[in-house]
């Protein structure tokens, strides 16, 4: 073959994949999908700083009161942005308003205020395993209060991924005692707070769509953790150094901001009940980061848990074959 022939081959080898990369079509159930794991990937290294916070001295109320100080003005911002299209202003109205916030103080008040209390007691990759039983009741509550159906493989794919959080806590408990289960009843508690927030989240954000609704949610929650905040502790004298300060605002940014947006645009595209069982992926990502960054051990327990919850979210992800 002479080098002309071989050039013209090779350009049309190239010309085909580009082609077939072009063909490949982003339908809003496959961005689904990737806001799902993006979020997933994100909200998972939150632990690893905040275990990096809590090693500077610093307690969960001072740390989520300055995680909000630093988050709320990028939402403000972002809000005004939004409404400046009179279409998205035409959809709110003071009972939405109302609504939206309720709902951002149980994601991000009450589910966030009480993961941080549970990471005092447990590791970052027990803590976000059973943060992730959230799925669980998501399922459950949107089949008692919102006539979704349940379906064999939904429930096999919750059972093996409870199953998976369920070995590594057992691990966890015989070897660091009693604590780990006043973690794991904190951060139990805040997965029921954010499974609400999910289901009472989707028509809300069907109506306002999912920009303005994660703004007005996080707003509303910043409001309430910064007057927590104010009742307990003091914004001028705060007991911080630099390297905390600086931890804080990448748990604001990357581990809060980003990840919400592309929660609330999963859940706009696929659904809580899938959105919620993707996210169990978080904990392999979670795992990975802790042993890295912290030490943390990884065991043949560790490795049984986080197979059976991808094993869950593979079952969730099969789809029945068209007749």
């Amino acid at each position: 073959m002479t080098p002309q022939k071989l050039h013209n081959c090779q350009s049309f080898v190239i010309a085909t994949r580009i082609t077939k990369i072009k063909n490949i079509t982003l339908t809003p159930v496959r961005t689904g999908f990737l806001f799902a794991l993006a979020s997933a990937a994100l909200f998972a290294i939150r632990p690893i700083f905040v275990k990096l916070v809590y090693a500077q001295g610093v307690d969960p109320t001072t740390l989520i009161g300055f995680r909000m100080l630093f988050s709320i003005p990028i939402y403000i911002v972002l809000l005004i942005y939004f409404l400046r299209d009179p279409i998205r202003r035409a959809k709110l109205n003071f009972s939405i308003i109302i609504k939206i916030a309720i709902t951002g103080m149980f994601g991000y008040y009450a589910a966030s205020f009480l993961d941080l209390l549970g990471l005092q007691y447990v590791t970052a990759q027990l803590g976000r395993m059973i943060l992730y039983i959230y799925p669980t009741f998501v399922v459950l509550l949107g089949a008692a209060f919102f006539a979704k159906p349940l379906s064999w493989r939904i429930g096999l794919s919750l059972l093996v991924t409870y199953v998976g959080v369920a070995v590594i806590f057992g691990h966890d408990l015989n070897a660091f005692g009693s604590d780990v289960a006043i973690g794991a009843l904190f951060i139990v508690s805040s997965a029921l707070c954010f499974a609400c927030y999910l289901l009472l989240g989707k028509p809300l954000i069907d109506k306002v769509g999912s920009r303005v609704f994660t703004c007005i949610a996080l707003i509303s929650a910043s409001l309430g953790i910064l007057l927590h905040y104010g009742l307990s502790r003091s914004f001028t004298q705060p007991e911080l150094n630099s390297q905390a300060l600086w931890l804080i605002l990448v748990i604001a940014i990357f581990c809060t901001v980003i990840p919400t947006f592309f929660t609330t645009a999963a859940v706009a595209r696929i659904g809580s009940d899938k959105t919620g069982i993707i996210s169990t992926l978080g904990p392999a990502f979670t795992s990975l980061a802790a042993v890295i960054a912290l030490g943390e051990s990884f065991t043949v327990y560790h490795f049984i848990g986080i197979v059976l919850t991808v094993l869950g979210v593979s079952l969730l992800q099969q789809r029945k074959k068209p007749r």
